[in-house]
């Protein structure tokens, strides 16, 4: 992570933490009256300027070393949580600091009330440290969940074994909700980039002498004049990840052109939708990492690089879990929000309700990103989608697969594009719904119009079976007996033939055993290597009117990358996965093919799981510095 090199310096006075002027001590050892004096330390946050400008990407132009500094909203701090420990990271003692509002200020400072006792309790019974006791760890957490708070409520020096930092946080959107006011504007869950270790007096007397005085308290973030210097920030990150996006269209309407050769721009595919899919519902709330991405030998608060794993609370699971299994697909939903699958594995109508989708104009309409200062202009227009909890993989690199990874998918339409009334007529009539029902061809009916079934085969495609497919397969068959078509369309395979299936389908039409037909001539045509694609209406259960009418709709798959290698069909490191404190934009900019289709038995190679993707009285002074966002920009071609 990279510290922004634009902050500005200043002062903000806050209010003391309420109740803060409880004089009366707590423990077990009666105090003095001159003792009962409170006692100050010193807290500061340093935040990013959300008017300032993005740094430069890398010497090599990727955006991975850009950063984004973010709005206001993401860098206000109101509530600062802030945690005293021991190095070995024992609690020792905490302050709720309240009443904080940092707008759009780059630099706060506020003095913290911790209780005294639980101070005091960390010196012997002589008021003295041990030798390299006075080293100590100070956590910062900015707009801390209410249930992180009353955690340390419960602690003491003498019953914690410093296992509260392995806390996570539970996240869970849709039709119940927790924890999401973690991404809300002006309360974005923040906690330490680095571990902040400080020294401390060696007496505790020297607490009470030196630093009685809200005036002068004990610094934790600068030099104090008893000759202990605390110079430097604590760094916080958000906790949380944000998606952009934009139009990376030619013709920025969401449309793309497709086809092959002299086709090339017959056809159009334009996005009208896009989803997010599992995302991961808890995370821990200090980040750490290792060689593996598993918690074993995990540094707390590391440095995440090319070459390590920022780890997740579930690694042991993902590692293990068996997603060829219903009983391993079944267990995700205990691990992800928005889950690409059903609990079968499978994905249909019903299960895209479980996903978070909408419409890509509404998208578009989103506020926009802090776009100043990137270059070329090209870099620019992403508007802000929406924040996304860390999700990370551990090694192998096999286990970034659909079934664990963040992902966003894509629907898509296709339309007419340049001259296809003229090249290929029935193509037209198919897309634009005024296709002719034939006596040996079959079609169905959507509101009045009629369609066939589109098949794809080796990137050609062809309108209904009879009219299309069996005079290509033919034609190829007189100049090559071995035709890969002709084996495809006419030969038997196990599922029986497919063109005699057809013509069973096609009598079958309109009477009880069509279902039956359908679905064993879809079967024996996507084992022989067909994708087949079905009109249908996108308005299907909406009731706000918001979709974009009937056609042939498909599916593009995005797992949500983080370190591009740049080495296609070869996984590296981290390459995919979410990460908090990162902005993902994405920007579709080329689309080569239409998608999966919308019925998962229509496609030769649906998408499986496994493919690989208190009140107190001692008072600290601590600043805080909220790094900027990390950008990490993602074109994506289909």
């Amino acid at each position: 992570m990279k510290s922004w090199k634009h902050l500005l310096t200043g002062a903000l006075a806050m209010a003391i933490l309420a109740g803060c002027g409880n004089d009366e001590p707590v423990g077990p050892d009666p105090v003095t009256p001159d003792e009962q004096q409170s006692l100050y330390m010193n807290v500061g946050v340093a935040l990013p300027s959300a008017r300032g400008t993005r740094s430069q990407t890398d010497s090599e132009g990727n955006s991975t070393g850009g950063t984004e500094v973010g709005k206001d909203y993401e860098n206000t701090v109101k509530t600062l949580l802030l945690v005293l420990s021991r190095n070995d990271d024992k609690y020792v003692a905490h302050t709720l600091v309240t009443g904080l509002n940092t707008g759009n200020k780059t630099t706060i400072t506020t003095t913290a009330a911790f209780k005294r006792t639980d101070v005091q309790k960390f010196y012997d019974a002589d008021g003295k440290l041990p030798e390299n006791r006075n080293k100590i760890h100070v956590y910062a957490f900015c707009n801390p969940t209410a249930e992180l708070t009353q955690l340390f409520e419960g602690l003491n020096s003498s019953n914690d074994d410093g296992s509260w930092v392995n806390t996570a946080c539970k996240v869970l959107e849709g039709t119940t909700s927790q924890h999401t006011e973690i991404w809300e504007p002006g309360s974005f869950l923040m906690s330490n980039a680095a571990i902040a270790e400080k020294t401390i007096p060696d007496t505790f007397q020297e607490w009470v002498v030196k630093y009685t005085s809200e005036a002068s308290p004990f610094e934790l973030s600068g030099k104090n004049n008893g000759g202990i210097n605390n110079d430097g920030a604590i760094k916080v990150e958000r906790s949380v990840a944000r998606l952009d996006f934009k139009d990376g269209s030619p013709t920025q309407d969401r449309t793309y052109p497709i086809g092959i050769g002299e086709d090339e721009g017959t056809m159009k595919v334009e996005l009208v939708r896009m989803a997010l899919v599992n995302m991961s519902n808890e995370f821990y709330y200090l980040r750490r990492v290792s060689d593996d991405g598993l918690a074993a030998d995990a540094v707390l608060c590391g440095q995440e690089t090319d070459a390590n794993y920022v780890v997740d609370t579930d690694a042991a699971f993902k590692e293990a879990i068996v997603l060829s299994s219903i009983a391993g697909i079944g267990q995700l939903k205990d691990h992800f929000n928005f889950r690409l699958f059903d609990d079968n594995g499978e994905i249909n109508d019903n299960t895209r309700k479980q996903w978070y989708s909408e419409r890509i104009v509404d998208v578009l309409e989103n506020e926009e990103d802090n776009d100043e200062g990137w270059k070329p202009a090209a870099k620019s227009d992403y508007r802000i989608w929406r924040y996304v909890t860390e999700n990370t993989i551990p090694t192998p690199e096999k286990r970034q697969v659909s079934g664990l990874s963040t992902g966003i998918i894509f629907k898509g339409k296709l339309k007419a594009g340049d001259n296809l009334e003229t090249k290929h007529e029935d193509l037209y009539k198919a897309i634009s719904g005024t296709f002719t029902q034939s006596s040996d061809g079959y079609t169905y009916e959507i509101q009045g119009k009629h369609y066939p079934i589109l098949f794809e085969y080796k990137g050609t495609l062809y309108v209904g079976w009879n009219n299309e497919v069996v005079k290509k397969a033919q034609e190829e068959y007189a100049t090559d007996t071995n035709s890969e078509l002709y084996k495809a369309a006419m030969e038997n395979n196990e599922n029986g033939n497919p063109n005699t299936l057809y013509q069973a389908l096609v009598a079958a039409r309109n009477t009880t055993n069509e279902e039956k037909a359908l679905t064993a001539f879809r079967k024996a045509a996507t084992t022989a290597g067909f994708t087949l694609y079905q009109a249908s209406d996108d308005g299907d259960g909406i009731t706000d009117g918001a979709h974009d009418g009937v056609g042939y709709y498909f599916y593009y798959y995005y797992w949500n990358r983080h370190n591009d290698n740049q080495l296609p069909g070869t996984m590296g490191t981290m390459e995919f996965g979410t990460v908090r404190n990162n902005v993902y934009k994405l920007a579709v900019t080329n689309i080569r093919k239409l998608g999966h289709p919308r019925i998962s038995d229509n496609d030769p190679d649906p998408t499986d799981p496994e493919d690989p993707d208190e009140n107190g009285d001692l008072f600290i002074t601590v600043s805080v510095e909220v790094l900027p966002w990390v950008v990490r920009e993602n074109n994506i071609e289909f």
